[in-house]
Order: C-alpha cells, then sequence, then structure tokens
C-alpha cells in the first residue's frame, strides 16, 4: 500500500560521482524451485518464484543505515515518512513514532494488530499527520510537544478497509484522499473529527495513492489513474501496465514505474511496457532525478541511472535482503527543504526496520 502524500521528489543538479559501478558481463537470475506463498491484508494467497539477487551491484559511497532501534514486535513496516525531526511509520501494528535524537520508536496504537498501515505528514505542518489503518479506517494525529494523540475521522466505519492516503495542495487549500477496498474517497478539507467521504470515480480496490509528480491511483486488476480535477481520475495512457495486478505507480510528467505483482513495468511515452530485468513482486516504486527505484519482494531496492535501461542492485548494508520473507514496501525520497545541490535522501520501510540512504536528517 503505497501510498503516499510524500512528494518525494528531491533537486539533484549536480552529475552522480560514482564510488564504484560494477557491471557484469550477464546478469544471472537463478529461479529457485521453491515457492512463496503469501497471503495478503485482502486475504488472497498468491504464489511467488523466488530468484537469487542480482549478481551485479552499485555503489555511490553511502549505504543503508537502520532508522532507531529495531521493533523486534513488527513482523512488517508497510510505509515510512519524515518531516522535521519527526518519522512516522507504518506497520502490522498500527502507527509508529520516532522523534530524533530518540532511538526508541514509540507505539501509537497498542491494541492494533495484524493491519498493515499507510502514514503521511501534513505538507508543511510537521506537527500534524494522517494514517489509514487497514479494518480500522482513517486517523488523524497531532503532536502535542510530547507525544502524538490521534482520532479516527471516517464516520460509521465507512472507511474501515482503507489502505493508503495522500494529502494533494489545491491553491491554498488541502484535499485528502483515501484509497482502498471501496476505491477512493476524498474531502476538500482536512477533516479534525469524524466524517461522511464524498465519492469519486474509482469504486474498485485500490492499493496505493502517490505524489510523485503526478497524483496517480494504482487501482488493482485495473490500471493507473491520474487525478485530473476534484475526485475525478483519469486513465494514464492508453491500456494498462502487462501485470494489471499493481501495488504503486510514480510519474513526475516524462517518466514513470510501476511495481506489480509479477515485476516491475515502465511508462513509454503512452503506454507501459515490462521490465524484463525486473521478475519478483515489486511493492513500493519512486523516482528522482537519481533515478528510477524498485522496492522488490527479496532481492531488496534496485535503481536504474539511464532511463530503465540497466538495472542493478541498491542494497548495501540493508539486512535481510536474499531472504525468501524479505520485503521492501516503501520508498520514500525526502526532498530537500533547502534546494541545496547534491542533496538526496531516500527512506525505505521492510520487513527488517526502517532504513535511511544519503544526505540524511
Amino acid at each position: 500500500m503505497l501510498r503516499h502524500t510524500k512528494c518525494r521528489r528531491v533537486n539533484v543538479s549536480r552529475p552522480v560521482t560514482w564510488a564504484a559501478v560494477l557491471v557484469a558481463a550477464v546478469v544471472i537470475l537463478l529461479a529457485a524451485a521453491a515457492h512463496v506463498t503469501e497471503a495478503d491484508s485482502s486475504g488472497t494467497e498468491t504464489e511467488h518464484r523466488v530468484y537469487a539477487p542480482l549478481a551485479t551491484s552499485l555503489e555511490m559511497g553511502e549505504s543503508w543505515e537502520r532508522v532507531g532501534k529495531a521493533v523486534a514486535l513488527v513482523e512488517k513496516f508497510y510505509s515510512v515518512d519524515r518531516c522535521d525531526v519527526h518519522t512516522l511509520a507504518g506497520s502490522d501494528l498500527g502507527v509508529y513514532s520516532l522523534k530524533s535524537p530518540a532511538t526508541d520508536w514509540q507505539r501509537e496504537q497498542m491494541s492494533i494488530t495484524s493491519a498493515p498501515t499507510d502514514v503521511a505528514f501534513v505538507p508543511g505542518h510537521c506537527a500534524q499527520a494522517y494514517a489509514t489503518i487497514l479494518g480500522h479506517g482513517v486517523w488523524r494525529g497531532n503532536y502535542t510537544g510530547q507525544d502524538w494523540t490521534w482520532v479516527r475521522v471516517d464516520k460509521d466505519n465507512q472507511l474501515s478497509t482503507a489502505r493508503s492516503v495522500a494529502i494533494v495542495p489545491s491553491g491554498s487549500n488541502l484535499h485528502i484522499y483515501v484509497a482502498g477496498d471501496f476505491g477512493i474517497k476524498w474531502l476538500p478539507q482536512l477533516p479534525t473529527a469524524p466524517q461522511t467521504w464524498q465519492a469519486t470515480n474509482r469504486e474498485t480496490l485500490t492499493t496505493s495513492l502517490s505524489t510523485d509528480g503526478s497524483v496517480l491511483a494504482s487501482v488493482w486488476n485495473d490500471g493507473v489513474y491520474v487525478l485530473v480535477g476534484n475526485g475525478f481520475w483519469s486513465p494514464l495512457g492508453a491500456g494498462s501496465p502487462p501485470d494489471k495486478l499493481i501495488y504503486e505507480a510514480a510519474f513526475d510528467g516524462s517518466r514513470g514505474i510501476a511495481g506489480t505483482q509479477s515485476g516491475a513495468a515502465l511508462w513509454g511515452g503512452s503506454a507501459w511496457q515490462p521490465v524484463p530485468a525486473i521478475q519478483q513482486t515489486t511493492f513500493a516504486v519512486a523516482l528522482d532525478e537519481l533515478g528510477l527505484f524498485a522496492g522488490q519482494r527479496t532481492t531488496g531496492v534496485t535503481i536504474s541511472t539511464d532511463g530503465g535501461t540497466t538495472w542493478l542492485p541498491f542494497n548495501e548494508s540493508l539486512e535481510g535482503v536474499g531472504g525468501s520473507e524479505f520485503q521492501v514496501r516503501d520508498l520514500h525520497v525526502l526532498p530537500d527543504p533547502d534546494n541545496e545541490k547534491g542533496h538526496i535522501c531516500l527512506y525505505a520501510a521492510t520487513t527488517t526496520g526502517i532504513w535511511r540512504w544519503g544526505t540524511c536528517p
């Protein structure tokens, strides 16, 4: 469920300095005989092929670093967002919070279990956030100076099956959209108390909302849709990705990438094309001026710096890569508030914790 109100674009105008780039003549993908079966949050069991990690690698003088201490109780982190000194992470146990320089994550909803959670800060307001908790609806969080307080903002369990949230600037206002098994609902103002949300023209299972340039919705077993008006969504181009079981998509007006059950697809200008180098389930995608990113099952994070022609692992010091249960569920490029040249910070939510790469606060 990937999601997000997170404006992940950053300005990286200087040429990238590579510490080392090793490209093997042949990228070896060994298909394991075993199969992995997982029941996703919708209760549907699906079969996945497990591949050995890519044999090539990409290093850029940086490595992944764990954010805060490991949280033993959490089976899986699904989302992450950062604003000033605050970090919020969505897990199977609801929302976790971390305020720098602390290192101990704080669990926000003690009674919630087995509930994939998406989180997003209100743009420009680091003490306000929203979360969707599958089975428990939509919540608004406020930081009071000591801790977070949370109140549910959907009325009569209207959005119990919510999976993703996006906060979208519109003129001087902020609109909020929520995706889930019901499709997509929205409000023209940020709610502070339970409300009945308005319908849109999307009424089937929608796995994620993303805000990489364009505001996109990944509609399961359908296609990728772009927000074109208040509550109105239109298909992005002609047709859908070859695999219509879409977890997340990102599009900046010229480049696009979608993560699917069987791999990934690239936007070709008017249609989607499969990525032959990615044949593992791709839960999370992101893009910025550095390149395209894909967060996958088992193989971790891969990156393309040439528009999708070549893909290389991007996993230095990222724990869990190669394991059959390892998943990268969210990728979030943190914008640089000062537009400093050469600044890049990438966060990842995984089954082994929350991680960051680059020049991060």
